[in-house]
């Protein structure tokens, strides 16, 4: 297992821990160790599963013994974020902890991808992996696994919005009463990352198995997918 592969598993750890150990007016102790568990592998199985049917079905179809050989890597944030509440929503439904539970444990997930993901782009920076497209930018890197030419490093650019930026817009929502009502921070949170995802998949190199569909990526049409599934659950919680 490579440097890549044990910092990758470092953030899923953190991200565990905060889930558990961050104070809770909401869960006790067990009850965030439960929905933690039921989070991360909901997360690791959907992001997995995410990756394998939008990404490369035909290659996993042909081998699908690499189904399972995580450290190789093959992530989808978009299926890991499906996978993660249907495992608070499995958790909440066998601990019969109700419907409300469910929404707050999917908010404090939330709350928790603030640091998780953009620890996670960093990683992708260091392994030199998801890079951006060629520029003539001063700050353009050049990564081994790509070509002699400078890139964007548009993995720090998805750290910086959907991070500390991210975070700023959360904030100023609060502040507005915008996510007082249970799951609402899933919602804007999920809107956020999904507008500013959309916006730096414009510097960002297509995946060189999917490529592009008229001048946008599969991650631009999945963060539209996911913007239009966050107001329809906006709409029914209101």
């Amino acid at each position: 297992m490579d440097i890549g592969s044990l910092a990758y598993g470092g953030v899923y750890l953190l991200g565990f821990l905060l889930y558990v150990l961050l104070p809770s007016a909401v869960f006790s102790i067990s009850q965030r160790v439960i929905f933690a568990l039921f989070a991360a592998n909901g997360a690791i199985i959907g992001g997995r599963l995410g990756y394998i049917f939008c990404y490369e079905p035909l290659y996993y179809l042909e081998n699908p013994i690499e189904v399972f050989e995580l450290w190789k890597g093959g992530m989808s944030f978009h299926g890991g974020v499906f996978g993660l509440a249907a495992g608070c929503f499995l958790c909440a439904y066998l601990t019969r902890l109700g419907q409300r539970a469910f929404m707050r444990a999917v908010d404090r997930a939330c709350l928790i991808a603030l640091v998780i993901i953009p620890l996670g782009r960093c990683c992708n920076f260091l392994n030199g992996e998801l890079w951006g497209r060629v520029t003539s930018m001063p700050w353009g890197v050049v990564f081994e696994g790509a070509d002699e030419y400078p890139r964007h490093p548009v993995q720090l650019y998805e750290a910086f919005f959907e991070g500390p930026l991210l975070a700023v817009m959360l904030v100023m929502l609060y502040q507005r009463k915008y996510l007082s009502k249970p799951m609402m921070i899933s919602c804007w949170y999920l809107i956020g990352y999904s507008f500013f995802r959309f916006f730096t998949e414009f510097f960002r190199e297509a995946d060189a198995m999917v490529g592009y569909f008229y001048g946008f990526t599969l991650g631009q049409f999945l963060c539209l997918f996911c913007i239009l599934i966050c107001f329809l659950c906006m709409k029914k919680i209101r």
